[in-house]
């Protein structure tokens, strides 16, 4: 047997099967809706996951494999040379085990994650049977002794490695419950020797009646890891050749600079002169300037009708969301309008806002219409617009699926919350806006966003949704008495909140000397910087969705959604709570002064920012893996600055600083922060509870680590 073959990457499994006993981990995952979040544990391979990619070899061994007399037992499993090396450093090994160039199946070989057990699989295609083994490092030592391999640990995890990616090792059926698999190990500094190793693997999962647990464990889990860490390394590599390239320019221009710099000072007696004649000549030109202004203001004013703009600004006539280089760190994005799915999008407004009688749960209906239904059919994407109204109908709830809406709609779950919030609220027949506009104007914002590990769409989807949630079933539309434009504002704010936003923080740039650092005066930098971009973007035509709106309307709407996008910076954090917790003292009106109205919408935001600590605990595993992945990458940007390293973004220190920020941000800001909205919005007092038990999973961890 044997075929093509690939690496995928993975930290290990969370379940292992070992020869005299089962030893099970709990792992966070959809299907099993655990209680406590997952985090993946810290990787000796410096990303998540460790790993290799499939076009590479297996490295070659740079220590000796020096022949040695055989060693006993308790002496081998010691410690396991070349483990770490040929096993760990690649996360998980897959071979497409072949018969006669036909799959019949996937072979796995990884160690666990947290016990460190080495482990064998096997995943059958035609049975959907799944076979597993797992060593602990007395039981694999007791084996290779057994099998008498007279060979070192690194030759021998060696072999193993080169057979999975060379698809050499031997897969056999000995019964329906039991496939032994073969290995030839082998010692180049010793090719006069070769020693069969024999793994037998028991069945964990019958076809016919599947172990959703076990085939997660020994097939998906390592899979899914692997596509994780695969993403992660590309990212990496980039920004390593990016960073070198930039160094390498940086060296090549300071030696120009050097040259010019002495040649320049050659020629100094001779342009100072034509530096002087060149200062006259400058304010002649910007008296002129003055001159033309003036002439362009009365022929302005002669005109009959009303120019809104100077004539050089009729170039600009594109519109769109515009890249913007932040900072060499940051990776560039050039956004791409791409209009999602029209029928999904049709399908919104045939059931938005809902009819009289109708239930949200019932949504799906719609989809029946005869109309739709032709349209769905002729699209040939019925099953993404079926799934995705199944996800629409939990659009009321705090455990909206947006990462799997995401998935489903290809990158799209920004576009399509926002839309239908917008129609739900009845907002776009109020303010009479135009469709077209609006689904050009929700493209863009949705192609602004970097594909972050955090700070992306995504996480404006995420935001958008609970920011509605808080305002219109928590409580605060009633309590306020929000008017039609504070909702509007509400909903947009959520959706622009991360307008452009490059995944390093308003410290980074500040510390690095950024512009946006510079233009905005280092006060809350990005914040700013999505609401302008926000602004500039809406001033062309094609985007203005507030074209219908009145002046009146248009700065109500404008004023509500630069306080509340500012307020997400943590920086304002102290000084907003401060003013919060005295106006609860003081006061129960909540709805006669504009400010307090303007508070109050500033929290619904800021809770809506940080509430992945107060969600159910399998989101909030996700959003922690992801904030997590995106601190590192500024901890590596600041470490090549040599720059102090960022409190929680040092990946060499993460087993013991996350937990340790996790469960710091939880008590001294989300807490506070869910307990004061929830005595202002009682309905959100079960927001605590998935807080508090977010928290103390931290801290069980910590203590357990200690």
């Amino acid at each position: 047997m044997g075929g093509g073959a690939s690496r995928a990457a993975a930290s290990g499994s969370p379940a292992v099967v070992s020869s005299q006993k089962a030893v099970t981990v709990p792992v966070a995952s959809r299907a099993a809706a655990p209680k406590v979040p997952d985090y993946p544990p810290a990787s000796s391979g410096g990303d998540e996951g460790g790993g290799a990619y499939a076009d590479q070899e297996a490295p070659a061994a740079a220590e000796s494999h020096a022949v040695s007399p055989p060693l006993t037992v308790a002496e081998e499993s010691h410690k396991l040379l070349g483990k770490e090396k040929y096993v760990k450093e690649y996360g998980a090994l897959a071979m497409d085990d072949r018969v006669k160039s036909s799959s019949v199946g996937t072979l796995f070989f990884f160690c666990a994650a947290q016990t460190d057990s080495t482990v064998f699989s096997y995943l059958e295609n035609c049975t959907g049977a799944v076979f597993a083994h797992a060593f602990t490092d007395a039981e694999l030592a007791e084996a290779k002794h057994a099998a008498k391999v007279g060979f070192s640990w690194a030759p021998f995890f060696k072999s193993i490695a080169i057979a999975m990616i060379k698809s050499s090792a031997t897969v056999t059926t000995v019964t329906h419950t039991r496939k032994d698999v073969s290995f030839t190990i082998f010692n180049s500094k010793d090719p006069s020797r070769t020693f069969p190793f024999v793994v037998t693997m028991e069945v964990v999962s019958e076809g016919g009646a599947p172990d959703p647990k076990a085939v997660y464990d020994f097939a998906m889990y390592p899979l899914t890891r692997a596509i994780e860490y695969n993403r992660a390394r590309a990212v990496s590599g980039e920004r390593e050749r990016c960073a070198a390239r930039v160094e390498c320019a940086s060296d090549v221009l300071a030696a120009a600079v050097q040259e010019h710099t002495k040649h320049s000072e050659s020629l100094l007696p001779l342009v100072q002169p034509l530096r002087e004649e060149s200062a006259l000549q400058s304010q002649q030109t910007m008296l002129e300037g003055r001159e033309v202004r003036k002439l362009e203001r009365r022929l302005k004013a002669r005109d009959e009708h009303i120019i809104t703009k100077h004539p050089v600004d009729q170039l600009y006539d594109a519109g769109g969301a515009q890249p913007f280089q932040h900072s060499v760190w940051s990776p560039e994005h050039i956004p791409q309008e791409e209009e999602p799915d029209e029928v999904l999008s049709a399908c919104i407004r045939a059931a938005f806002p809902l009819g009289p009688n109708m239930k949200l749960s019932e949504i799906s209906l719609v989809l029946e219409r005869p109309d739709i239904r032709r349209q769905i059919e002729a699209s040939g994407n019925q099953k993404v617009i079926f799934d995705a109204f199944e996800i629409f109908k939990g659009i009321d709830c705090w455990d909206y699926d947006t990462i799997q809406l995401e998935i489903i709609t290809d990158g799209n779950a920004l576009f399509y919350t926002t839309y239908l919030l917008l129609y739900k609220l009845d907002l776009v027949r109020y303010f009479n806006i135009d469709d077209e506009v609006l689904r050009r104007f929700l493209v863009a914002v949705q192609s602004s966003y970097h594909p972050n590990p955090y700070h992306n769409a995504m996480h404006g989807a995420d935001v958008t949704q609970i920011n509605y949630y808080i305002m219109m079933l928590g409580g605060l539309e009633a309590k306020c008495r929000l008017s039609k434009e504070e909702i509007l504002a509400g909903i947009l704010a959520g959706a622009v909140h991360d307008f452009d936003h490059p995944g390093l923080n308003n410290n980074f740039h500040s510390r690095t000397g950024a512009y946006l650092a510079t233009l905005y005066n280092d006060r809350s930098i990005l914040e700013n910087h999505h609401i302008a971009c926000t602004f500039e973007l809406v001033r062309h035509p094609l985007y203005n969705i507030f074209a219908t709106l009145s002046d009146a309307q248009r700065l109500m709407v404008r004023e509500t959604m630069i306080e509340m996008v500012l307020a997400t910076d943590m920086g304002n954090h102290a000084k907003i709570f401060k003013n919060f917790q005295v106006r609860m003292s003081e006061t129960s009106d909540w709805f006669s002064k504009k400010d307090d109205v303007r508070l109050a919408l500033s929290m619904s935001i800021k809770m809506a920012d940080i509430s992945n600590c107060a969600r159910p605990s399998h989101i909030y595993a996700e959003w922690a893996k992801n904030i997590a992945r995106e601190f590192y990458l500024q901890g590596d940007a600041e470490r090549m600055l040599s720059l102090s390293i960022s409190p929680f973004m040092d990946r060499t220190k993460e087993a013991e600083e996350f937990p340790k920020g996790q469960i710091s941000f939880m008590m001294y800001i989300v807490q506070p922060m869910v307990e004061a909205i929830s005595a202002l919005l009682p309905s959100m007092n079960f927001a605590v509870g998935l807080c508090a038990e977010n928290k103390e999973y931290w801290k069980r961890m910590t203590e357990e680590a200690e």
